[in-house]
């Protein structure tokens, strides 16, 4: 955890902290190798992204295992409750707004549902 953040700033215990930026930086990482590995020129490179990638996304893999576990075992949450109670009272998929947002080729339109 940064310096000077605490739980009490977070709203989450430090370790649930933690394990979420390490997915966080472990699928930025796999993203980042997969561009490089598209890139380069020399099979030795690419072959060395592509092992990166593979190693980045195993690691996000079981970063999401230990997260389900904290998130199991933080202020008596379930797995799918959300800590902070979004989604109390609420089927799965659906939204609190009655509106849904499209991102179409880089733009964000809204659906009211109406017309």
């Amino acid at each position: 955890m940064q310096q000077g953040q605490s739980s009490e700033q977070t709203g989450t215990r430090d370790d649930t902290y933690d394990v979420i930026s390490v997915v966080y930086h472990a699928l930025q990482g796999a993203e980042n190798c997969e561009i490089y590995a598209d890139d380069a020129e020399d099979e030795r490179l690419r072959s060395f992204f592509q092992q990166a990638y593979e190693q980045q996304r195993q690691l996000a893999e079981q970063g999401k295992q230990v997260l389900m576990h904290c998130l199991q075992n933080e202020g008596g949450q379930g797995v799918g409750q959300s800590a902070f109670g979004f989604g109390k009272g609420q089927t799965s998929g659906q939204s609190s707004d009655s509106r849904s947002e499209r991102v179409t080729s880089g733009t964000s339109q809204t659906d009211t549902g109406i017309g």
